[in-house]
């Protein structure tokens, strides 16, 4: 039962990886808890453990593709990396409550600024370069994702992937693409935060992260989305940041019940 819970969770992480540029963190969290043993604090670190192996695959295919706009990502990437390992040292000292509460916060309103997003969608035209401002807003962009990415074990794509549409940053087709790139740097650096908490080491656990449930799903996820990123192109922008916001609105829901049962 473990093994194919396993293979489901790998599968949708999968498809929001390459459909959406998240990476998947936002179901994992949730949902960890529920289908295995583990506590808030090891679901977030197993989480972006997951997703840096994930997100660094599915980069490496995308660059070989010419799809990732590196452009963006050296404003964005280093900045999160930094802000992420702050915040996952963080969250290994407060109470699995509050980063509940702040993963409600995040995606409700990153779920609604993206669902109005979606609705301009016919008028939405690339930037041909990028002001001061525009890099200014990546750099902090990058930040706040290390944060929500540390603390709450939701990969920066939550945060990346709506202000790079809002921005008018990159082409529908390389929404994704930037957005995984971007992901490994945070994903990368909170990992190896969790790694290093010096608690919990031993067998399949290493500090806060459960390897034998990352491999797994990560296992799952490469799997999948070998047949799934020919395709990430063909779903037009629409539908890309429709589906995000009711993915994201979903969970909020789910959360909220884990909260107050």
């Amino acid at each position: 039962m473990i093994f194919l819970t396993g293979l489901v969770l790998g599968l949708f992480v999968a498809a929001i990886s390459v459909f959406i540029g998240l990476g998947g963190g936002i179901l994992l969290v949730p949902l960890l808890p529920s289908l295995f043993n583990v506590t808030v604090h090891e679901s977030v670190a197993t989480s972006v453990a997951t997703i840096f192996l994930v997100v660094s695959l599915n980069t490496y295919r995308f660059h070989k593709e010419g799809w990732v706009k590196w452009q963006i990502v050296k404003y964005m990437g280093p900045t999160s990396a930094v802000t992420a390992i702050v915040a996952a040292q963080l969250a290994q000292i407060v109470e699995s409550r509050w980063i509940l509460i702040a993963l409600v916060i995040l995606l409700s309103l990153v779920g609604l600024k993206t669902l109005l997003s979606s609705f301009l969608a016919k008028s939405y035209q690339v930037k041909e370069g990028f002001s001061f401002a525009d890099r200014l807003w990546f750099a902090l962009g990058g930040g706040l994702a290390g944060l929500t990415s540390g603390f709450a074990g939701v990969g920066s794509g939550v945060i990346l992937s709506p202000m790079m549409i809002l921005l008018r940053a990159v082409k529908p087709s390389q929404l994704s693409p930037t957005s995984n790139a971007n992901m490994v740097f945070t994903t990368g650096a909170a990992a190896a935060s969790f790694l290093y908490s010096g608690r919990y080491h031993g067998g399949w656990q290493w500090g806060l992260v459960r390897f034998d449930i990352a491999l797994l799903v990560f296992i799952s996820a490469a799997f999948f989305a070998h047949f799934l990123r020919p395709l990430q192109h063909r779903l037009p922008f629409f539908a890309k940041s429709l589906l995000l916001s009711l993915l994201l609105l979903f969970l909020v829901v789910k959360i909220l019940l884990n909260l107050f049962a």
